[in-house]
């Protein structure tokens, strides 16, 4: 098959959908297939071809919330050949782009749904109008709309749970790469991961900030970089727990961070921007338990599961609460990779994706 891949970034660029489209377009190709992507050029001048795999960056000026507006993007989409279409929603422009070439050129397109898209202010207002007059004709153009969150369809106002188009599929971590680590010793001491901009702050870091100021024997290392990391240290100063947390940067050595810690939180705030949370498959597969939320992608494995805790969201109470009842950490990391193993690697993942794309070229005339 003949795959183009059309997001709005991709490898090095880091980030979730960036991070599932690298991963799952390097294993589709090792399977034999013909992959090529299409998307922005950020970071600029980021190379042509990634692992084999051919990348159109295209040049842009500006961006529209966290979607770059590139130029000549339904030219390069247009000159190309594919057998199936893969978009990814919530950057829109990209995926109406993605829609017109699918209907133009005649082939199937898989569209995978992480999160609607929302905002604030005149991000928001714009978030509606397009919510309302372009997102159903993008949904009109889909052979299959892809969920990573079993539950999302009924959180999400755009989604119906009846729909015959919906599929679901999670996200995958690489397995190999993130390896079991043995805890460490000291004070209990949690992990947490993101971009810390305007765009992630439904991450949950300031609630687990307030959380850790009813905690003194808890320590927290934050992993990740942007233009708020000043004003979360400001936080942390006001809430008298700068002296326990530990702002690291963008991190280099994912494993070496999970392996500083004992528990990792991921206290996500906002169900309908929030699209699965990677970064708790890595801890787990690093056998690491997981402080969340109900409304993040796994969290129905959570607790049934035994490899970590749920709480309400933006509730630093019961967030604090979580922490003190976790207990026998090293048999819920245990579990936790066990989980990991049996439904969340990649190549299961990239076995349900190609499933699909190859059932719908076979089936589209």
């Amino acid at each position: 098959m003949r795959i183009l891949q059309v997001v709005v970034r991709f490898f090095p660029y880091v980030g979730g959908v960036e991070n599932t489209v690298y991963h799952l377009a390097r294993r589709l190709k090792a399977r034999g297939h013909e992959v090529r992507v299409v998307c922005a050029d950020e970071p600029e001048g980021s190379p042509a071809e990634v692992e084999g795999i051919p990348v159109v960056r295209l040049p842009w000026r500006f961006k529209v919330g966290n979607t770059n507006l590139a130029f000549g993007l339904w030219e390069a989409l247009r000159g190309e050949r594919p057998d199936v279409i893969h978009a990814h929603l919530p950057t829109a422009f990209f995926i109406d782009m993605a829609a017109a070439a699918s209907e133009t050129l005649g082939v199937p397109m898989v569209l995978t749904y992480n999160n609607d898209l929302v905002g604030e202010g005149i991000k928001g207002v714009l978030a509606g109008l397009y919510n309302r007059h372009r997102l159903p004709k993008v949904f009109a153009a889909s052979d299959r709309i892809v969920i990573t969150n079993p539950l999302y369809p009924s959180q999400s106002p755009f989604l119906d749970p009846a729909d015959p188009k919906l599929a679901y599929i999670p996200w995958g971590v690489d397995s190999e790469r993130f390896q079991p680590r043995e805890l460490p010793s000291g004070p209990m001491t949690v992990g947490f991961l993101s971009l810390l901009d305007e765009h992630h702050r439904y991450k949950g870091l300031e609630v687990l900030l307030k959380a850790l100021a009813e905690l003194p024997e808890v320590r927290l290392r934050v992993g990740g970089s942007g233009r708020e990391l000043g004003w979360y240290r400001e936080r942390a100063e006001a809430l008298g727990v700068a002296d326990r947390v530990e702002f690291l940067g963008f991190v280099e050595d994912l494993n070496a961070f999970y392996e500083s810690c004992h528990v990792f939180a991921l206290p996500s705030t906002d169900g309908r921007r929030e699209g699965f949370g990677l970064v708790l498959l890595e801890a787990m597969a690093c056998g690491r338990p997981v402080l969340t939320t109900p409304i993040v992608g796994i969290a129905s494995d959570v607790e049934p599961q035994g490899v970590g805790i749920l709480v309400p969201p933006d509730d630093p109470a019961a967030l604090a609460a979580g922490l003190r009842s976790l207990h026998d950490l090293p048999e819920m990391g245990r579990r936790a990779r066990q989980l990991v193993e049996e439904r969340y690697t990649w190549d299961r993942v990239t076995d349900s994706y190609e499933q699909l794309f190859e059932s719908l070229v076979r089936a589209h005339p």
